[in-house]
């Protein structure tokens, strides 16, 4: 809301002006209004006056604590405290966010600063002292995150012509050049200061007409210095490549670099000259192995980003010399890197083509790598640029592109998108939008060079709003690291007073690089930051200033510095403080210790681990994997409080860089992994934080939605949680107690502790990361190695799964193990006869031990489904999974997962025992009497019958299946859909197979239902089973009300506070008869009173000296007539062991037992006659 509007003006010999708002208010923004302007659409006489046209506000805020009623008196003694900022104001319309916090308003703002007069709108919120409560409950749902479209002028992704936006801006220099002439002149052919002041600059053109007929390669080499006409006849370019191609002589260096360097001058020229010096020169008769040294193949890996000449140098001979030249003795690791990268180039640009084409099986990650790679030298980016903007069937495949229908483009050259879910439409959206970034960079470097000052600052408005959106801030911040646009961006750094609006934006690009660690690692971006002075900004403040000049000093201090920060963190421990600064300058101390580490890679040598190395000593001290792990655990602890159950206090810096740090640090441990040596205390405190940081990251990743840019370092975070733990686990098993046995242990063990976290959570989070470990990469001999050392913790933590994930990960384990352990075997008899005790104390425990069972039967359906069940169904055989269905079918319960257990079991019958083959047989008649879906989608009575058909008439129980088929058969008769479908061979079969004489009633059928039935029979048995009907007839039916069956729960919903304390208690005692006291009765009447009254103890002839010991109901016998009757109405007591075998059939509490005659002669009856005093 709008707090205030007001026009101010210098007052007093302060020169300050100041407003007094009327209730405490928190201030979200401030908004400037330059002269003239109407701020308010409906108050058109409200009109601003600001003057002069820039200036610096300094801006005072009363500080006013904002809290409860128990705060008040601290707020009477609060000091009259001032929270200061400063406005840089360059005109125009300017919005500055204010934020204040949660825990103070403010209710006086005072301005200072060189202004005459300063228009401005107040925005914020009035806040109370008090905030009333609500009366009622109201949800509030979670703010979501939409991302505003760009407007179709600004987003280069989306247009057909992704120059139009460069060529905009570049029409606001009057007489401007073409874009193609500014890319060659700006990035490839960069002119001598002497030609800028000539009057026909920039239109300075080689003349290749004035060469003689017998020039050298020298001469060809300096005379394209300058670009080429666009107008040039193709007869004079020929011409002239026939001439370089007659100056060839003998192989030698000079040559080789001449010729490179020739090349490379006309890479960014029209295509029509390359093209010509491509058929005029053999290249195979100029370089070879002796003749490229270092210049030479950097000069050609810049030419080589020219399409035609990269196809040129992608024939083998090439690749064969470029493989002789890493295999000399006297090879450089500078010449090795450029050898790598030049043949990488040339295969790159046939992959960057097919994906323009979409061509099906395009790699468009490596495709976008390539452009990624021409972006770190301006030759090469600039040749490239002028190449894809000049070359007309390149243009043609981005004009014709299909239409992207996402908000941004994708982030592609991170490498982390896998190349199968790139489509072509956003990888084109991609190009687009880097070809865009690209121009508008070039006319920013024109408009800088001229200079054009609207140009320009239109310009840097543009790459500033770009760099705030995910896609385009990929592609702006690499290409802003190159020399020229580091060094112009310092420059518009520097004397900024009054401020200006191009160098505002200039210090918010610097800034937004100085949030990524990779800036640092180049050295004109950290001499461009160490440049500044301090209190010389206007748009960064002092301590960010501060903060980023730290960062820069470490990273110029090398691997040394880094090493340094990054140990002295993790001594700190638990009292190292992670801000802003702190989260950056280790950020910086991680990525300089990679690259050296990444060093090995690119040069082919091993002195990176060495550097590293002699760092690490140079601190006088080891173990820098250790350091790095204890800084992880620091880390994880932060952002642990976030997520913890309690509340926990308000972070002191956001989550973003938080995660981004871990990212960088997991991958420096993954690197350290091969240089250190592991001990089993440091593998379980990895895994330890490496478990917490991937529960916080998936819980961020599903459910965050504020912010992209968060959960896609959560995403990173994950995925460098799961590389870690392989790298870890894939290590030797030479030292078994700190191998990957450990790693999977502690997964196990840490997994089920439950430390203030979602417990559903840390079990799933836990599993995630098991499965990565157990990648299907793993061998047998793997498997024989780890798992033995972690079966008690992997036991347990299966038993912790739902029945979804324990059939994943058992299906897993069984892949894997390939039979040699059976593994398989091992947890699915484990958890049957789990499932067996549970069973033998589920009425006591009730509806959770029935889920449980439940979820156990669910599991085991799972493995038995599908063709790779068998060895399921061969691992039951020898369970006690027959008295479980006994047990259930026994106490009316039922699931429906027990119908396709039993049906599994049915087609399988090898080696099963008398026992399972009868309780198949009553679970599937139970299934049938329930029209359970399983069963009825299988042929319930032909599985029934083919199982009975493999037993002996003596092993049957005709009474108890006869029971079960009446009921099922009724439940059959009564159902519309289930009789037409009934398979009437089977049941004649079943019922053929029970038929004996001494049992003939079918419980549950009706005569009704039986005359039904047979009707049924009747006319649907076939011909040759008609003879058997009268025995069938014989069959009498017995009607029988049906059993009442429960289902097993599914899932346990809120259960009664009683039920959970007594789940939460632990099991009580059995009761047991007290030990005998050892004093005497004599000595200690007294003590006998709760037993009997003092009368009956001193008249009892049993009081002697002597102890006595008295057994069940004996001290009853001790009671004398008259004592009795002065008892009172208490009810009679039951000894405790009587008390424990009635406890042991039936709940005292519920079902009371019946008073026996002992008990009830155990006293006189009560009497209300006149001796006791009554009536």
């Amino acid at each position: 809301m709008l707090l205030q509007w007001c026009t101010l003006s210098p007052a007093g010999p302060s020169q300050l002006s100041a407003i007094r708002f009327s209730s405490p208010s928190r201030v979200h923004s401030i908004k400037i209004f330059p002269t003239d302007v109407q701020p308010f659409g409906q108050c058109p006489d409200i009109i601003a006056r600001t003057e002069p046209e820039a200036f610096f506000l300094d801006v005072y805020f009363n500080a006013h604590p904002v809290g409860s009623q128990v705060d008040a008196k601290q707020k009477l003694k609060a000091p009259n405290a001032l929270m200061p900022t400063v406005i840089p104001y360059a005109g125009g319309i300017v919005e500055y966010a204010v934020n204040m916090g949660s825990q103070f308003a403010t209710r006086l703002m005072i301005v200072r600063g060189d202004f005459e007069t300063v228009s401005m709108a107040i925005y914020g919120d009035v806040v109370s002292d008090t905030p009333p409560k609500p009366a009622t409950y109201s949800p509030l749902s979670l703010p979501t995150h939409s991302s505003v479209p760009l407007v179709p002028a600004l987003d280069a992704a989306k247009s057909n012509d992704p120059t139009a936006l460069a060529r905009n801006l570049l029409a606001l220099i009057p007489n401007a050049p073409s874009l193609a002439l500014i890319i060659r002149l700006m990035f490839c052919l960069k002119q001598p200061n002497d030609d800028w002041e000539l009057p026909e600059f920039p239109h300075l053109y080689s003349d290749l007409n004035e060469e003689e007929m017998d020039i050298d390669l020298d001469t060809a080499f300096r005379s394209l210095s300058r670009p080429v006409a666009g107008d040039i006849q193709s007869e004079q370019l020929q011409r002239f490549a026939k001439k370089v191609s007659e100056a060839v002589g003998p192989k030698d260096d000079v040559q080789s670099y001449l010729i490179a360097g020739i090349l490379s001058r006309s890479a960014s020229q029209t295509p029509e000259f390359t093209q010509a010096l491509m058929q005029a020169l053999e290249l195979e008769t100029i370089f070879d192995a002796s003749t490229l040294d270092e210049d030479a193949l950097f000069t050609l890996l810049d030419a080589s980003t020219n399409p035609d000449i990269s196809r040129l140098l992608k024939a083998p001979w090439f690749l064969n010399v470029l493989r002789a030249v890493l295999a000399l003795p006297t090879v450089t690791p500078a010449m090795k890197r450029a050898c790598r990268r030049l043949s990488d180039r040339v295969g790159s640009w046939t992959v960057f083509e097919q994906a323009l084409s979409g061509v099906p099986d395009a790699d468009y990650t490596r495709a976008a790598l390539f452009l990624k790679d021409i972006g770190k030298e301006e030759k090469s980016f600039g040749i490239w640029l002028s190449c894809i903007t000049t070359h007309e069937d390149l243009l043609e495949k981005i004009r014709d592109a299909p239409a992207y229908e996402g908000v941004y483009p994708l982030d592609l050259m991170s490498g982390s998108n896998p190349s199968e879910e790139i489509t072509h439409s956003e990888f084109m959206a991609f190009v687009r939008a880097y070809v865009g970034v690209a121009s508008v960079l070039a006319v920013y470097a024109w408009s800088d060079s001229l200079p054009n000052l609207h140009c320009r600052e239109r310009t840097l408005g543009v790459l500033r709003l770009w760099q705030e959106i995910p896609g385009y801030r990929a592609i702006i911040c690499p290409l802003l690291l190159l020399p020229q646009m580091t060094f112009r961006l310092e420059c518009m750094t520097s004397g900024n007073e009054p401020p200006t609006t191009a160098g505002i934006n200039a210090e918010s690009l610097l800034f937004a690089l100085a949030a990524n660690p990779q800036s640092f690692l180049n050295s004109d971006f950290v001499r461009c930051v160490r440049g500044w002075e301090p209190w010389s900004l206007t748009w960064i403040n002092e301590r960010e200033r501060a903060d980023i000049e730290r960062a820069a000093k470490l990273a110029d201090e090398g691997v040394g510095g880094a090493v340094e920060e990054l140990v002295g963190f993790a001594k700190e421990g638990r009292d190292a403080i992670l801000d802003q600064g702190r989260t950056r300058t280790l950020r910086v101390a991680v990525a300089v210790i990679m690259q050296a580490l990444e060093d090995d890679t690119e040069s082919g040598t091993k002195c990176g681990d060495w550097t590293v190395l002699q760092a690490v000593w140079g601190e006088h001290t080891h173990g820098l994997l250790n350091y790095t792990i204890d800084v992880l655990t620091r880390i994880s602890m932060e952002v642990k409080q976030g997520f913890s159950l309690t509340p926990s206090p308000s972070p002191t810096i956001g989550l973003e860089p938080l995660l981004l740090l871990t990212n960088e640090s997991l991958h420096l441990i993954a690197s350290l992994h091969a240089l250190s040596i592991t001990t089993s205390r440091v593998v379980r405190l990895l895994v330890s934080g490496v478990l917490d940081m991937y529960s916080c990251a998936d819980a961020i990743s599903r459910e965050f939605v504020a912010s992209s840019a968060i959960r896609d370092a959560a995403l990173l975070v994950k995925h460098a949680c799961a590389n870690v733990l392989r790298v870890f686990s894939r290590g030797s098993q030479d030292q078994r107690k700190c191998g990957p046995s450990v790693v999977l242990r502690t997964l196990f063990e840490q997994g089920l502790n439950f430390d203030n976290v979602d417990p559903a959570k840390r079990v799933l989070s836990a599993f995630d990361l098991v499965l990565r470990v157990l990648s299907d990469d793993l061998s047998v001999e793997w498997m024989a190695a780890v798992i033995p050392h972690t079966l008690n913790p992997l036991t347990l933590f299966f038993r912790h799964l739902d029945p979804m994930h324990k059939v994943q990960f058992v299906r897993r384990l069984v892949s894997l193990d390939q039979g040699v352990l059976e593994l398989g075997d091992f947890l699915v008899q484990g958890e049957v006869k789990r499932l067996a005790g549970l069973l033998r104390v589920m009425a006591e425990r009730g509806v959770v031990t029935q889920w449980e069972v439940g979820a156990g039967l669910e599991f085991l359906a799972g493995l038995m489904e599908g063709q790779d069940g068998d060895w399921c169904i061969a691992a039951l055989r020898q369970s006690e999974l027959g008295v479980i269905m006994t047990g259930l079918l026994d106490a009316s319960l039922y699931s429906k997962h027990l119908g396709t257990i039993a049906g599994r079991l049915a087609e399988n019958l090898d080696s099963l025992g008398i026992e399972l083959r009868l309780s198949v047989v009553a679970a599937l008649l139970r299934g049938v009497q329930l029209q359970e879906l399983s069963i009825c989608r299988m042929n319930a009575f032909g599985l029934i019958s083919a199982v009975l058909e493999t037993t002996d008439e003596k092993d049957r129980d005709p009474e108890r299946l006869l029971w079960e088929v009446g009921h099922a058969l009724a439940a059959v008769v009564e159902s519309n859909n289930s009789l037409p479908s009934l398979d009437s061979e089977s049941v004649v079969n079943t019922l053929l197979l029970l038929d004996s004489p001494s049992q003939s009633d079918l419980h549950g059928l009706t005569p009704e239902q039986w005359g039904k039935l047979c009707c049924h029979l009747e006319s649907s048995l076939p011909p040759n089973m008609l003879a058997m009907l009268p025995i069938i007839k014989g069959f009498h039916p017995s009607p029988s009300p049906p059993p009442t069956i429960s289902l097993l729960p599914s899932t346990v919903g809120l259960l009664p506070l009683c039920d959970l304390i007594s789940l939460l208690q632990p099991p009580a005692p059995i009761p047991s008869t007290p030990p005998p006291k050892r004093k005497s009765p004599s000595q200690d009447v007294l003590g006998l009173v709760a037993i009997s009254p003092p009368t009956a103890v001193l008249r009892s002839p049993a009081v002697t000296g002597l102890t006595k010991t008295y057994t069940r109901n004996d001290f009853r016998d001790l009671r004398q007539l008259p004592s009795a009757r002065q008892n009172t109405s208490r009810l009679p007591s039951m000894h405790v062991d009587d008390f424990v075998q009635v406890e042991m059939t039936s709940s005292p509490l519920l079902q009371p037992a019946a008073p026996t005659g002992d008990m009830l002669n155990l006293s006189p009856s009560f009497n209300t006659g006149k001796e006791n005093g009554y009536i």
